[in-house]
């Protein structure tokens, strides 16, 4: 074993197996990157179960060239044979010591493979009360962004048993409802005029609103406060959704101060 250290460390085989290790190593790191960046400007590429799958492959790459590394030195080799021709005790050792683990990347694969959301689906976590956009998923967890731009990582066992909202999974239009009540003394016809020429007038509305669909803005109630009025606003996702009816409510402001429309509060009825 001593001559073996000293020829390793000393004779001239040290500088081949050296070589060796090095161009591996190199060759696994390559790989690696190059599998990460597959597709990494396309949104052909940009998908759940693409995602998991590179994932799982650079994995493999990593593992690959570890043990083909450590194969090249002589004193390595006997343990790794061992190792393999050990291989199912191993597995069975590492299994019941990381179980947890184990389950995170079998409800990946159940994650990617049956798809209740999408990178880049809009989702809310029921019982986690979470809300934000998928990421990206790992062999471990699920990455989820928020509305602040912060990340929240779940492991993918929570996430393939929670109960999951999803805005995006049938189509991507949202509808967003628009409120107004109106003082029992204001023009009703014109209030409701106005809300659906807001509606129509919206940038980031539908299409059709600015073709002449006709938008129905409904009496919800007649309150304790006034007429309670309501108009739903379609826009082609959730997030132009939350600008849009924004934008309508400002512009159905406006025109109700100048034509002269009260919005109904506590302070006027009392």
């Amino acid at each position: 074993m001593n001559d073996l250290v000293v020829n390793l460390i000393f004779g001239d085989e040290w500088m081949y197996i050296l070589f060796r290790v090095t161009v591996i190593l190199a060759i696994t790191f390559m790989l690696a990157k190059a599998i990460k960046k597959v597709g990494a400007k396309s949104k052909r590429f940009d998908k759940l179960h693409v995602k998991f799958i590179r994932n799982i492959a650079v994995i493999f790459i990593y593992l690959t060239g570890i043990i083909l590394a450590l194969s090249c030195i002589p004193m390595f080799n006997n343990s790794i044979a061992a190792l393999l021709a050990g291989s199912g005790i191993v597995a069975l050792t590492i299994g019941l010591a990381a179980q947890e683990s184990v389950g995170n990347f079998i409800n990946g694969m159940v994650l990617s493979i049956f798809k209740p959301f999408e990178v880049g689906d809009r989702i809310k976590l029921i019982n986690g009360n979470i809300i934000g956009i998928i990421e990206n998923i790992t062999l471990r967890h699920t990455i989820i962004r928020t509305f602040l731009n912060s990340r929240v990582i779940i492991p993918n066992s929570v996430m393939n048993k929670d109960l999951i909202e999803n805005s995006n999974i049938i189509e991507r239009r949202a509808a967003g409802h628009i409120d107004v009540t109106i003082t029992y003394d204001s023009d009703m016809e014109l209030a409701q005029k106005i809300i659906a020429e807001s509606i129509a007038g919206s940038p980031f509305a539908l299409d059709e609103y600015k073709l002449g669909d006709q938008i129905d803005v409904f009496v919800c109630n007649l309150g304790p406060y006034g007429v309670e009025l309501r108009a739903t606003l379609w826009t082609n996702d959730t997030n132009d959704n939350f600008k849009a009816c924004s934008e309508a409510r400002k512009t159905i402001k406006r025109e109700f101060d100048t034509v002269g429309i009260k919005i109904a509060s506590v302070m006027l009825v009392t």
